[in-house]
């Protein structure tokens, strides 16, 4: 450990939270050992219990530092006085290029999944709380389907986009290196969004009879 870091609080929690971050999204929180953490760091085990309690605190912590400036925009997004059609709009653009300008997210994500975290960091709970009293908005102004759970919808386009970037090594890899990847990446981007916003408007009633008519009668057909 340098003379440094042992003067340095700061120094040291940053040089654990980097450590732990590269470890975690390589291998998992739940494959890497505290000890391991503490050697790439150059630090003690007792320093990070010292700093971050336990190895569970430290993922979150990682989590917070890592999505926080999301956050902040999502949330500034979600209190603004937009119309609620323009915020989910917005929301799901904001969304699919913070996944695209840092690829560390998707591993983020990908990794939560598997170890079954605790749902949410608090300020995803407040910016899911924000979001559906938002659709709740629309919902009541008539602008969006009031068959809709809102907590549907928005697992709905955060599962839309996650999609594409978790599955886009592969895709690539199927399709070969002429493949114009960021053509077909915009092209997804803008397919989500129509098919999203065509199913979550409010439609009319003669819309929503022919909806309602269309599985009974392909049944039929069968």
């Amino acid at each position: 450990m340098t003379t440094r870091r042992r003067r340095d609080p700061e120094a040291t929690r940053a040089a654990i939270l980097d450590a732990a971050e590269d470890l975690f999204l390589a291998h998992g929180p739940s494959e890497v050992p505290t000890s391991r953490i503490a050697k790439l760091a150059g630090v003690t085990k007792s320093l990070i219990h010292h700093h971050f309690g336990s190895k569970e605190e430290l993922w979150n912590e990682i989590k917070q530092r890592h999505f926080e400036q999301y956050f902040k925009v999502q949330k500034e997004m979600l209190n603004s006085d937009e119309g609620p059609l323009e915020l989910l709009h917005r929301s799901i653009m904001a969304y699919f290029r913070f996944l695209q300008q840092d690829e560390r997210s998707v591993s983020f994500m990908s990794w939560r999944f598997v170890e079954g975290d605790e749902p949410c960091l608090a300020e995803e709970n407040e910016l899911f709380e924000v979001g559906i009293q938002r659709i709740l908005e629309g919902q009541e102004q008539g602008l969006i389907r009031r068959d809709l759970n809102p907590l549907s919808i928005i697992k709905a386009f955060l599962a839309m986009v996650l999609q594409w970037f978790q599955t886009k090594k592969l895709l690539c890899d199927m399709l070969g290196e002429e493949t114009d990847i960021e053509a077909m990446e915009e092209k997804y981007l803008q397919d989500i969004l129509t098919i999203f916003f065509d199913g979550v408007r409010e439609r009319s009633s003669t819309e929503a009879a022919a909806s309602e008519a269309a599985p009974a009668a392909g049944g039929a057909e069968a």
